[in-house]
């Protein structure tokens, strides 16, 4: 690790409650100690005396659970961690001159030579030396400070490694998911204009020459993690210009949709899943075709999609496909456990809900 990235992941550990509320439970429970072992009567002799009993509890508890850390981080170059045997030697000069640090402000608010040694729990009367305070701290401090240090970086780079691990696996499956998505709708729409050839020929080759436009769309839009939703709302026009050329007026569609939402992005292919679904297992099977609907609206700060068809009714519908079982993989991945997709029955309708929490998305 360099030293902008040391920097950074000091500022990032600064940022997180858990290690400041071990340093100052640490820190309480040395001065209570300090206080316990040196009456307060002694301490507040001097003022300096009072203030080192204070201030440097919370200093030594900032080292052990910041600073100490450190050295084991540091490697010069973009490995998380340095070898062994140089972080142990990095750890103990860095450790020691963090020691003589303290023991100077130490030694400076606590001016009177014998008023050290009684604070220090010593005879009334007797005098210490900075050195001999020094060598102690140092014959004390110094390895409790290097194995500490060790543990906690060791901890938090198990921590760093199984998120990257997990960041890693996260994006292989947006990649697979992504493969699964433009193969899907092309063997789809194929399908359905392998029917139409025999009906309208004309037609056929037109459809083909629209499924090319959308095929070249759907390549571009799932290239992406994320999109904007007036290009999805764009896609799905022209995939139901394609399955209209083979349904004809048995399709039709209704669109209820809130602009204000065009630039807000989602996962691509959010809503054409849904609208394929609609088509193939509603709509197209029934001889008088039906009605598609198609809402998207804002609800608690995020949105709350809707599809939903006339036609053929929920309880003949097959379970879920490739197209739903991607989305909702897809759906995880971006928001996590609030997302939520439903596939029920509302009298003559059938309807596909997708709630989001947020307009933010985790990944």
């Amino acid at each position: 690790m360099r030293i902008g990235a040391l920097q950074q992941h000091f500022r990032a550990r600064l940022r997180k409650r858990t290690p400041w509320a071990i340093v100052l439970i640490f820190a309480a429970l040395f001065t209570a100690l300090q206080f316990l072992v040196v009456p307060a009567a002694v301490q507040m002799r001097q003022p300096g005396a009072l203030a080192n009993a204070l201030l440097m509890p919370f200093l030594v508890s900032f080292s052990y659970g910041f600073l100490a850390p450190l050295p084991w981080r540091w490697s010069g170059d973009d490995r998380s961690r340095p070898a062994f045997g140089r972080g142990l030697l990095q750890a103990l000069v860095f450790n020691a001159l963090v020691i003589f640090l303290l023991v100077a402000i130490s030694w400076f608010l606590v001016r009177n030579a014998s008023l050290k040694a009684e604070a220090l729990g010593m005879a009334q009367g007797h005098k210490v030396s900075f050195q001999s305070v020094l060598g102690l701290n140092l014959l004390v401090g110094g390895p409790m400070m290097t194995i500490l240090g060790a543990i906690i970086s060791f901890s938090v780079i198990s921590e760093e490694e199984k998120a990257a691990a997990e960041t890693r696996l996260e994006e292989a499956q947006w990649v697979l998911l992504r493969g699964q998505l433009s193969p899907h709708v092309l063997f789809n729409s194929l399908n359905g204009l392998a029917e139409l050839v025999r009906q309208d020929p004309g037609a056929a080759e037109q459809g083909i020459l629209d499924l090319s436009e959308l095929y070249r769309a759907l390549l571009r839009h799932g290239d992406r993690a994320r999109a904007p939703l007036a290009e999805e709302r764009a896609l799905v026009q022209r995939f139901l210009a394609v399955e209209g050329l083979r349904l004809g007026e048995r399709l039709r569609v209704q669109w209820d949709w809130d602009a204000g939402l065009d630039q807000a992005e989602a996962p691509p292919f959010l809503i054409q899943p849904l609208v394929e679904n609609a088509l193939k297992h509603g709509i197209a099977p029934h001889p008088e075709g039906g009605t598609l609907e198609i809402s998207m609206r804002r609800h608690n700060g995020g949105l709350v999609l809707r599809v939903s068809n006339t036609g053929r009714a929920l309880g003949l519908v097959p379970g879920a496909g490739v197209g739903l079982s991607n989305l909702e993989a897809r759906l995880r991945l971006a928001y996590g456990a609030g997302a939520a997709l439903h596939l029920r029955s509302e009298g003559p309708r059938t309807v596909a809900t997708v709630e989001l929490p947020s307009l933010e998305m985790r990944r």
